[in-house]
């Protein structure tokens, strides 16, 4: 085949920098329409605008980079009209793609990434369910009219020509330089303050391309440079491995415990009922929340409770709360629960551990309990008894339906009042009672809605903000509402609880899965941020406790407090990613672990008080905000650290195992 003289391409390259001056214009109108849906900019209007518009470049060159080469060979070589139409095909992909990520964004107020890619489809069917029927007349009016624009330009301009100059060849040039700078970390990173305001710079499309590509081909990570003390220990888990090689999360535990000292001392275990409440943020919980407190009933109870404030969930989703609470577990690859009954390591836990000494397992949930496969992980624990949204009966009441007809199942009321109804009332065998409420959830539709509407307006207007302050808080009034009715809800489940005879021997813990994304956040660390709240009759004395604790260290807590009991078997190790609640009275973190934002996205890494986010360092601040650090030692250990993680749960995965078989089955079988 004979090649074409350089200047007999001049024409593919014109015509290759005129497509690309479509699609851009596009993007442009695709930026304008996106940022015409946030009611109120959180930074100032002309920064975010230009950093907007510079992300929708650097996406638009980092996409076309790869395509200028294919393009002018077929141009060339093949045929023009095939060129022109592949390229006007991915314009239009692009342009549906962008307007489905666009929509999500105003929906959760968070980009899409790679985490779509572990949601199985019945997963995704009840996502979009909920979403469906929220969107407003106006975000379709702009849809159609951005749909009509681009169907209207790519018509009229794909028929002009660029003519007679080298200027595609320049751009041309450029494309294929631009194919040796590194885009990834720009389209992903966000230091903006508050985050949401970095959310909207973020081309969506760019953002979802990156962690696509990070999904499907993941890096092979090192530990290099992470530092250890005298005795090749962690300076802040001083624990004894066992087997670092064989199963790199297995260790012989501390002994003792630090909830011993608060309760009063009984023969016999206690019941344990542990409450997730679905979105519930410190953002609008509790003394010094930053979006005002919309809980008055737990604000009270936590007076009257043991209070770990600044407390972190184990992932910014629903998908790590059960592992993380219940078996301080790794995150495996995309949540520990989502690996197949077959490759689910054998793992010793609060549920199969309590149930080897005699207690009955419980678990509840408002919705269908096989979403993020929450039923498959508790039954492969051992639970036996599940209750879920197919299986609570009649008498109960469902949730609201949006007007797409979809419900995501029972009020917290109902979930609450059947946890009751099938309880027995036995002061001889101890429970272990899990459940797990769904009313914090969009689309945010709970029983007597207007009334609670008027609750959270009237809190809203009680918290002194300035007009326009106002008018942006009451745009998830609906949000607000939903919360100040769990919180009702609650209220009314401890007043019954407390009637039972069996109250009197029970734990009762509270805490969120994450704090729900449709308020924005203003940190990275806010999704996380939630609380643990641990009432009981058997408690000597109150205290709050500003050191920060994790999901994933209930489990260990919870151990070293049963095993005090007479006759309560523990195991002599353990695989737990957390060490222990923490009891300081002074804002401190002596733990270290990631945390999973989404089932694609492991990218946080907390280490003390300072968060390695996608590479960025931050300090954490007593108020649980984040402040910008440019601590190169201090990035290269958190790296270090957060690798050698990584290369611990590779491990785990190759191996399929968390301890040794013979450990697992003498412990289960005595």
């Amino acid at each position: 085949m004979k090649i074409p003289k350089l200047h007999l391409w001049i024409p593919a390259f014109n015509r290759f920098l005129l497509l690309s001056c479509i699609w851009l214009i596009l993007i442009l109108l695709l930026r304008a329409a996106d940022l015409a849906g946030v009611n109120r900019f959180p930074a100032p209007p002309l920064q975010l605008i230009s950093m907007a518009v510079w992300m929708d470049v650097l996406t638009l060159l980092g996409i076309i980079r790869w395509i200028v080469i294919p393009y002018l060979l077929l141009y060339m070589l093949v045929s023009r009209k095939l060129a022109d139409g592949l390229y006007l095909l991915l314009i239009i992909l692009y342009l549906i793609i962008s307007l489905s990520l666009n929509l999500y964004f105003h929906q959760t107020n968070v980009p899409l990434g790679a985490d779509v890619y572990g949601y199985s489809l019945k997963d995704i069917r009840q996502t979009v369910g909920a979403a469906s029927g929220e969107i407003s007349l106006k975000t379709i009016g702009v849809l159609a009219g951005i749909v009509v624009l681009a169907a209207v330009m790519i018509v009229w301009l794909s028929g002009r020509k660029i003519t007679g100059d080298r200027r595609g060849f320049w751009f041309a040039l450029l494309c294929l330089a631009f194919c040796f700078v590194p885009v990834s970390q720009a389209l992903t990173s966000n230091r903006l303050k508050p985050e949401y305001a970095g959310n909207i710079v973020l081309n969506k499309t760019g953002f979802f391309l990156v962690k696509t590509q990070e999904y499907l081909f993941p890096r092979d990570w090192g530990a290099e440079g992470f530092i250890a003390d005298e005795n090749g220990l962690d300076p802040l888990f001083r624990a004894e491995p066992v087997a670092p090689d064989q199963y790199p999360f297995l260790y012989k535990p501390a002994q003792g415990s630090v909830l011993a000292p608060f309760l009063r001392e009984t023969q016999r275990p206690p019941n344990i009922v542990v409450v997730i409440v679905e979105g519930l943020g410190r953002a609008f919980s509790g003394k010094g929340a930053y979006l005002g407190s919309f809980t008055p009933f737990l604000d009270s109870l936590s007076q009257h409770s043991l209070y770990w404030e600044n407390f972190l969930s184990g992932g910014g989703r629903t998908f790590a709360v059960l592992p993380s609470i219940l078996g301080s577990l790794p995150f495996a690859r995309n949540g520990f629960a989502e690996l197949p009954p077959a490759e689910m390591p054998q793992s010793l836990n609060l549920l199969n551990i309590t149930a080897r000494n005699g207690y009955h397992t419980c678990f509840l949930y408002a919705g269908d309990a096989s979403f993020d496969n929450m039923e498959q992980f508790v039954r492969n624990q051992g639970v036996t008894n599940v209750v879920d949204k197919d299986s609570f009966g009649s008498g109960y009441e469902l949730l609201p339906a949006n007007s797409g007809g979809f419900t995501w199942g029972y009020s917290d009321a109902a979930l609450f009042r059947k946890y009751l109804d099938i309880t027995p009332v036995d002061t001889l065998t101890p429970r272990l009672d899990v459940m797990l409420t769904v009313s914090t959830h969009s689309p945010f539709k709970v029983p007597d809605q207007a009334h609670f509407n008027q609750l959270a307006e009237n809190r809203l207007r009680a918290l002194g903000l300035s007009r326009e302050q106002l008018d942006d808080q009451l745009q998830y009034k609906s949000v607000y509402a939903s919360v100040l009715y769990m919180d009702n809800a609650l209220r009314t489940f401890f007043h019954d609880l407390a009637q039972r005879p069996d109250f009197n021997n029970t734990i009762v813990l509270v805490t969120g899965d994450h704090r729900l994304p449709e308020i924005p956040m203003r940190s990275k660390i806010d999704r996380y941020h939630t609380l643990l709240l641990m009432y009981s009759p058997l408690l000597q004395r109150p205290a709050t406790f500003p050191s920060i604790s994790s999901h994933l260290d209930i489990a260990a807590a919870f151990t070293g407090l049963l095993q005090r009991y007479p006759g309560f078997a523990v195991p002599a190790f353990a695989t737990w990613m957390g060490s222990g609640l923490d009891t300081a009275r002074e804002f401190r973190n002596v733990h270290h672990y990631p945390l999973m934002q989404t089932k694609n996205d492991l990218v946080d890494y907390v280490y003390g008080t300072w968060m390695l986010n996608n590479g960025s360092l931050f300090k954490i601040l007593p108020n649980m905000d984040l402040e910008p650090s440019e601590d190169e030692s201090m990035t290269r250990f958190l790296n270090a650290g957060f690798n050698a993680f990584r290369q611990q749960n590779n491990r785990m995965l190759q191996t399929g195992r968390l301890l040794p078989d013979s450990l697992y089955n003498a412990f289960m079988k005595k």
